[in-house]
């Protein structure tokens, strides 16, 4: 059987998180509006994902530059050259004798290094068609990384190891753009409106604009931030407007000459707009531009996983007491299409003969199954070739 790993339930995650047997409340009344405390009856829940030994790893052995490593202090970011080793390079040294000094270690983008952080933002990120990004705060006793400030996309703060203790505050702004940043030279926190320490197992979810900030207690703390990117209403228009631009050339005709040289020009651009602007809803393709977004949303995070070349090198001997599995929050779909049926991920489809499709109903549940047992009808040398052209494409796992 395959070895025990990290399961994090593909359906429900946000379920997951927060320690809740479905998350339909959640999404339906908090997400997006208020921030929620969902407190851990297992501490040790989040081991599986993360620990200071796996950063420690990374630090000294990866050779990071900035700014996938950095430091930060609550008056601000540590001066780069405290910190750089040569090329760019962080020096592990010297990161571990600012940590000693008070420093908060950031790791950004984690998930692109760790696998166990690339499934949990590949199942968030299938669950609410949204973007995804980890990082990863390590902070010594008695410091704060930031002082009091908003995000421009909603977080889940997955309390690690240690504690800390979390403020929140009013005075944020609503639904704050990407470039609508705080800044500390023109923004003030609200009064405290709330305050609670977070503890392993613990995790906080905070709408974008919401303030907060956090400041450890006696002991450090380790704790990952999940980012969720907004995709608003007026990032679908533009993209439906790129999509029909690049498809119509009459979006594409300049505007009418001296349009902006005098009232009666203005007044006929208005009217010849208002023209354009009311064929919108007949001439935009929604589903395409929609496919391209989860198209982007698939390929955004592809596994990081070491036994591509072994798992290949071994079909020759796949065998029915074999153990096979669909590889963890690899997305898919199936499309029929007459005597075939095609298998697309990311940017790869590949077609196999209908026949298989019994097959893939199995294995992409994600469960581990024996090959021989598979009930999908085939006969095993019919299943084998199916098999072994998954396992070829690297979406399904032998585990011998």
């Amino acid at each position: 059987m395959p070895p025990a790993a990290l399961t994090i339930p593909m359906r429900d995650p946000i379920a997951w998180l927060l320690g809740r047997p479905d998350s339909t409340d959640f999404l339906a009344n908090q997400f997006r509006r208020a921030w929620v405390l969902a407190r851990a009856t297992d501490r040790h829940r989040f081991a599986p994902l993360l620990d200071v030994a796996v950063l420690d790893d990374i630090l000294g052995r990866f050779g990071v530059q900035h700014p996938a490593i950095k430091l930060v202090r609550s008056d601000g970011a540590v001066p780069v050259a405290e910190y750089l080793w040569r090329d760019g390079m962080v020096d592990p040294a010297r990161v571990a004798h600012a940590f000693s000094q008070g420093a908060t270690v950031v790791f950004g983008a984690l998930h692109d290094r760790h696998e166990p952080l690339r499934q949990l933002c590949a199942a968030v990120t299938a669950q609410l068609s949204a973007r995804t990004q980890t990082n990863i705060y390590l902070t010594p006793p008695h410091a704060q990384g930031f002082k009091p400030h908003w995000d421009t996309h909603d977080v889940f703060v997955l309390q690690l190891s240690g504690t800390k203790r979390w403020r929140i505050y009013g005075g944020g702004p609503e639904l704050p753009l990407p470039d609508q940043k705080f800044d500390p030279a023109r923004h003030t926190a609200g009064p405290v409106e709330d305050e609670f320490t977070l503890a392993a197992g613990d995790v906080l979810y905070i709408p974008r604009g919401i303030m907060h900030a956090a400041t450890t207690t006696d002991e450090q703390s380790l704790h990952i931030t999940l980012g969720v990117l907004s995709y608003t209403w007026a990032d679908l228009l533009v993209d439906c407007v790129n999509e029909l631009v690049e498809r119509e050339a009459t979006w594409r005709e300049s505007l009418p000459v001296g349009y902006a040289a005098h009232e009666e020009g203005g007044a006929r651009l208005h009217e010849a707009l208002t023209a354009k602007l009311a064929t919108l809803p007949g001439a935009v393709d929604l589903g395409a531009v929609v496919a391209a977004r989860r198209h982007a949303l698939e390929s955004q995070l592809r596994p990081r996983a070491g036994d591509y070349l072994q798992q290949v090198m071994a079909i020759p001997t796949l065998r029915p007491d074999d153990v096979v599995q669909w590889r963890v929050a690899v997305p898919s779909q199936v499309e029929r299409r007459g005597e075939r049926v095609a298998v697309l991920s990311g940017t790869r489809e590949v077609e196999l003969p209908a026949a298989a499709a019994a097959t893939l109903d199995q294995v992409r549940g994600g469960e581990a199954l024996a090959a021989g047992a598979i009930p999908d009808g085939l006969d095993w040398e019919s299943r084998r070739v199916v098999l072994a052209a998954l396992i070829r494409e690297g979406w399904l796992v032998r585990h011998p």
